[in-house]
Formats: structure tokens, C-alpha cells, sequence
């Protein structure tokens, strides 16, 4: 007799799965926590640290860029070249005239201004209207450099990398901003007014302080032209700030205007150095009148509005400030930083 028996079926281990207990869960989430608490301080300073090294680059590349272009141009720094009544170039943008203005060195430097943003914007803006009643070399003297340099305009280079404002405006200048539809094209840096002006008033001539922060005052006199100033003309360059942002943005959390006792700002200077500097070390300011005494500008009440972008002054400290290395002392044959005013 034959017995069948059923074929064992091999019994496989009982495995028992394991939880995280709610204490065990929320001890992983209290580490990753403290990590990143510990982590988030650190990769924020080393943004803040990116963006200002990149500052400094920027502003360290236009003063590349002048030295070479005082190379090029017979030692004359970068500056508006268009006089009254002399003949535009052929290349000149759509509308520009083919004869500049008699008697308005001004309005000439205008059209060369204009000229440059019809044919440098991107996008294009051939219909960028005239300006009447515009000192380009303020605020605008980056223009002549970035044509020479073959840029776009907008340039990112001419921006601070805190400059959100201008940033946001690169993408399209064509939209005016504040009413004014140069505004796009200006740069975060401002070079110091002795390198387009003279050193001294000449007759009746002069380029000063205005009545608040934000204007100059401009008497035109033919023997005080603006823009005919040679690299040879510098004196004492490792004491005087060439490129400068008006506002300090790097080292607080909110923009600073540059006189304020609490700014350290990035600057260039004449030697081509950049540095951080701090508005105690530097001179009041001053100017050098036509008898070759030197006086200090009026110091001038900041005020919310009167600038662009807007930002407010940080505290109680007073608002009405000197003009510092806007107006430095003795021009290019003086200095901002050392004895004097």
C-alpha cells in the first residue's frame, strides 16, 4: 500500500515592522531644526559677502575700463566729447542733429547722451526722446565709457548688486520711471564731479551744491567746461574717491545714504583701488573759488521724495549733512581723504 503525503510548503520568518515613536519623530525634527538654524545665518552671510565682492568687481571694471580709455583718448577721462556747433558723427542715431547747437555745450552733451541710448538700448529705443534742460555728466557719465567699452545699455555692470530698483528696470528701461524716461539708463555709481568739472570756478562759472541732496547748481560760464579733464591732472590718487554708490547698501539691512555717520561704502578710487571706506574717514568737502580760496558747500537737509530710488533716512541722527567726497577738496589736484576741509 502506497501513502501520498502533501508536500510541506518552507514557513518563511515572521518579520515584525518597526515605527518611529512620535518622541523619536519629533527628536529628528528638533536636530534638522537646530541645523539649519545653525546653517541659515551662515549661507546668508555668504550672500551678503557674494553681492558685495561683485560690487566691488563691477565698480573695479569701469575704472579698468577709464584707464584704458584715458589710454585711448589722449589722457582725457571718460566723459561727454560733443561741444556747441561742431558736426555730429556719421554713425549718429535716427533724429540726431546733423549740427549741434551754437553756445549750449550743454544741450550738445545732451544729444551725444541721447544719441548713445538710441542705438545702445536693449531693446532698442531709437524714439529715446531729447532732453531739454539736462546735465548728463551727472549721474550719466558712465554713457561715453559703455559706448566706448561696446556694452548694452542697460549695462548689469554699472548696478550694484543690491540696486533691486535698477535691477527690475534693466528688464525693459523703455518704461519711464518716476516720470523720467532717462531714469533706466542711469548707473548705481556716480563718478565724483572734479573728474568732468574743474578745480577751481572760473568767472562767473561753477558746478556746487544745490539746494537739497539730491540737485547741483550750474552757472555756465565759456571758460568753465565740463568733461575736459586729463588723468595727468590728478594729484594724491590713493586719497581720491573716482566712483561711488550715493546710497550704502551692503552692510546694513536697508540702503544708507553715503554721508550718514553709520555708511561704509564700496568705493574706486583715483589709483584704480577698490576699498570700503566709512563717512568719517573722509574731508567735509569743499570747493576751490575762482581766487583760489577754498570753501566748504552748504550742508543740505536729506529728505524723503527727493531722490530715486526713495529710501528714508534710518534714524534720528540730524538730516542736514556736508557733501563729503561729492565735492572733493582742491578737485583732482585735491584729495578726500587726509588734511584739509
Amino acid at each position: 500500500m502506497f501513502m501520498m503525503t502533501r508536500a510541506r510548503t518552507p514557513r518563511t520568518p515572521h518579520t515584525t515592522r518597526r515605527a518611529f515613536t512620535l518622541i523619536e519623530l519629533l527628536v529628528v525634527i528638533a536636530i534638522i531644526a537646530l541645523l539649519v538654524s545653525i546653517i541659515l545665518p551662515s549661507l546668508g552671510k555668504a550672500r551678503k559677502y557674494a553681492k558685495l565682492v561683485i560690487c566691488e568687481i563691477n565698480q573695479r571694471q569701469l575704472a579698468v575700463g577709464s584707464i584704458n580709455y584715458v589710454t585711448d583718448y589722449k589722457d582725457r577721462f571718460p566723459g561727454f566729447t560733443w561741444f556747441a556747433g561742431m558736426t555730429t558723427p556719421s554713425g549718429r542715431a535716427p533724429g540726431i542733429p546733423a549740427v549741434l547747437p551754437a553756445n549750449n555745450d550743454l544741450a550738445a552733451a545732451a544729444w551725444q547722451a541721447v544719441d548713445i541710448i538710441r542705438r545702445k538700448s536693449v531693446p532698442e529705443f531709437p524714439t529715446f526722446p531729447a532732453q531739454p534742460n539736462w546735465i548728463p555728466h551727472i549721474r550719466y557719465s558712465h554713457l561715453p565709457l559703455l559706448d566706448y567699452l561696446g556694452t548694452r545699455l542697460p549695462e548689469l555692470s554699472a548696478m550694484c548688486s543690491e540696486d533691486a530698483e535698477r535691477r527690475q528696470w534693466f528688464e525693459d528701461p523703455r518704461i519711464p520711471r518716476f516720470g523720467q524716461s532717462r531714469l533706466p539708463y542711469s548707473a548705481t555709481y556716480n563718478f565724483t564731479p572734479s573728474f568732468y568739472s574743474p578745480d577751481r570756478f572760473a568767472g562767473s562759472g561753477s558746478l556746487r551744491q544745490g539746494g537739497s541732496h539730491a540737485t547741483y547748481a550750474y552757472t555756465f560760464d565759456q571758460r568753465y567746461k565740463l568733461g575736459t579733464r586729463k588723468g595727468s591732472d590728478v594729484r594724491s590718487p590713493s586719497q581720491k574717491i573716482w566712483l561711488y554708490d550715493e546710497y550704502a547698501r551692503h552692510f546694513s539691512n536697508k540702503p544708507i545714504y553715503y554721508t550718514h555717520p553709520a555708511a561704509r561704502n564700496t568705493a574706486v578710487f583715483a589709483d584704480g583701488s577698490a576699498r570700503i571706506i566709512t563717512t568719517s574717514e573722509t574731508n567735509l568737502g569743499g570747493y576751490t573759488t575762482a581766487g583760489g580760496t577754498i570753501t566748504r558747500p552748504a550742508p543740505v537737509n536729506y529728505v524723503v521724495g527727493d531722490s530715486t530710488p526713495t529710501i528714508p533716512w534710518p534714524d534720528t541722527s540730524p538730516t542736514t549733512q556736508d557733501g563729503r567726497y561729492r565735492w572733493t577738496v582742491g578737485g583732482l589736484k585735491g584729495f578726500d581723504i587726509g588734511s584739509g576741509l
